[in-house]
């Protein structure tokens, strides 16, 4: 076989490879443990803009909660702390449309503000499931490891 040939052949089967690893998608995966992550951007009070692309290569706590709901408040401390000792990405959502009061609440429960975003219509889409308060993990290859 010649040269040319071989060039050919080589190169219709790396356009093939390109073609069926540009098909695959995440839109319309359910959000399931072992699924990749729906990508996302979210942003705070401050204007600065979260993404999941960004964080990739690092594990990623995605954690939605309300205002109105003690648990759930509860939690956003707590894994805000735990964040920072493991060095995870964290992302926390405030579910309530009312962010004058969600922004008083963050500052009385002690959070830093750069992690403390608001839900958008895109993110509740993708993420959330029945009542909207869950934590969603995803490891550092976009995966979901866990939803509590």
């Amino acid at each position: 076989m010649n040269f040319k040939l071989k060039m050919a052949g080589a190169a219709v089967g790396v356009a093939g490879i390109v073609a069926l690893t540009s098909a695959i998608s995440t839109v319309n995966v359910p959000l399931e443990v072992g699924n990749q992550a729906p990508e996302f951007s979210v942003e705070n009070s401050n204007g600065f803009t979260a993404s999941l692309s960004e964080m990739k290569g690092q594990e990623v706590i995605l954690n939605f909660w309300s205002i109105k709901d003690a648990d759930s408040r509860i939690r956003n401390v707590r894994l805000a702390r735990e964040s920072e000792r493991n060095g995870a990405g964290y992302i926390s959502i405030c579910i309530d449309s009312d962010q004058d009061i969600a922004k008083e609440v963050m500052e009385a429960d002690g959070l830093a503000m750069e992690n403390q975003f608001f839900a958008n219509r895109s993110i509740m889409k993708e993420y959330l499931q029945k009542e909207g308060i869950q934590t969603v993990k995803i490891d550092p290859y976009g995966i979901v490891a866990k939803i509590d």
